[in-house]
């Protein structure tokens, strides 16, 4: 098949676009991804079966005026990308990640032709605004978001979702019950592997942090715990990687509660450098908070923890609880500083059952297994060809 890929994303950061490229080339597939440019040095370049074109457009960010922009620039530009590249060789299917929805668009063309287009929601629109917002987004932008994402679903022919909460979501939202599809997303088994040792006991106790620094994640609330258990674990560090909107406020709010000295905020690092830093730590954090969108979340730095073969305290959110025990993960109350310390100074106090929470987390993980989350990937567009 030819397919057509749009992303507004730069395909070397957004691991689910370049799995999702990459998974469709080894499978023969003739891939045109259209993206934005690379937010490291060193941009992957083009292969055989898959080619990259990159708008020439940097993400701002700063405003809703400047979203609008730049979605705007991105859709006017894929659509004339893919009309014009279906004249010369036409798609079999356009295949849009989220946000925004309304890209499927940009395959008008293709799906008037007989295209399939298939729309691959990582975020729900309407429910991560208000989560942006505060949960104070005004009537007319929380409808015209939702339109938006109604008729997307409706135009595309297939979708594809990141967990099991969305999918419901999606499929009670879909108006013509287009088949939707759980493809999770998941560490590299190769990258993140645990490496057969485990910090010891008497080495200074490291906390991870490995993400987006947005309110909606919580790091806030481990910087409180962190001053909380201040006099129980006076060693304890923490190692924040990432950054974001909320960097700021965080690094503000460590000042002021005077654990400033004991986190190391080493900003954002590459893909290759992650497993790296994780690792090193005793346990891995996942603060997220339990608002519209947050219930909806699978943390793929849960994910990655447990790969590693890191125990986890965890937010314990819907999502999270739906796929991991707690046998497996140290769930703390949602939003709750307090009770997160309470966790995190249950995690040090017993080394011997947090590691085995870890080795049962990665066998869950295991069990969830990569590769059959790459078939469902593949049959998912290989299927919608097949129902035309």
């Amino acid at each position: 098949m030819h397919i057509a890929m749009i992303a507004y994303s730069d395909y070397e950061s957004d691991s689910r676009v370049r799995r999702a490229a990459q998974t469709l080339a080894d499978r023969g597939h003739s891939i045109d991804l259209l993206c934005i440019p690379s937010s490291v040095a060193r941009e992957a370049p083009s292969s055989s079966r898959l080619h990259i074109w990159r708008l020439p457009m940097s993400q701002k960010r700063a405003a809703t005026g400047r979203y609008v922009f730049e979605y705007g620039a991105f859709f006017i530009w894929s659509f004339g990308m893919v009309t014009t590249r279906h004249l010369r060789r036409p798609y079999q299917a356009v295949y849009v990640h989220n946000m925004p929805n309304f890209l499927v668009f940009a395959g008008a063309l293709p799906k008037l032709a007989g295209a399939r287009i298939i729309l691959d929601v990582h975020d729900p629109a309407p429910e991560l605004l208000t989560s942006i917002r505060g949960g104070r987004l005004p009537n007319w932008a929380c409808w015209l978001a939702r339109a938006e994402e109604r008729i997307s679903l409706s135009y595309a022919d297939a979708i594809v979702t990141v967990n099991e909460s969305m999918r419901r979501r999606l499929t009670a939202l879909s108006p013509r019950s287009a088949p939707v599809t759980v493809v999770m997303n998941l560490p590299d088994a190769e990258r993140f592997a645990p490496n057969g040792t485990r910090r010891a006991a008497t080495n200074t106790p490291l906390l991870v942090y490995s993400g987006s620094i947005a309110e909606r994640n919580g790091l806030d609330l481990v910087v409180r715990a962190m001053a909380d258990l201040a006099g129980d674990v006076p060693d304890l560090r923490l190692r924040v990687i990432g950054d974001g909107p909320a960097a700021a406020h965080v690094t503000a709010l460590a000042g002021k509660l005077g654990v400033s000295k004991r986190i190391d905020f080493l900003g954002r690092v590459t893909n290759e450098e992650i497993p790296a830093l994780v690792r090193e730590a005793t346990a891995g954090v996942s603060p997220q908070r339990e608002d519209i969108f947050g219930s909806l979340v699978f943390s793929m730095k849960v994910a990655e923890y447990a790969a590693l073969g890191l125990p986890v305290v965890c937010s314990g959110i819907a999502t999270m609880r739906h796929y991991f025990s707690d046998d497996e993960v140290l769930f703390f109350q949602p939003g709750d500083a307090r009770d997160l310390a309470r966790s995190i100074r249950e995690m040090l106090a017993n080394p011997e059952a947090a590691g085995e929470r870890a080795r049962r987390a990665r066998r869950k993980l295991e069990s969830l297994d990569w590769t059959s989350q790459q078939r469902s990937l593949a049959l998912a567009v290989e299927d919608s060809q097949r129902r035309r």
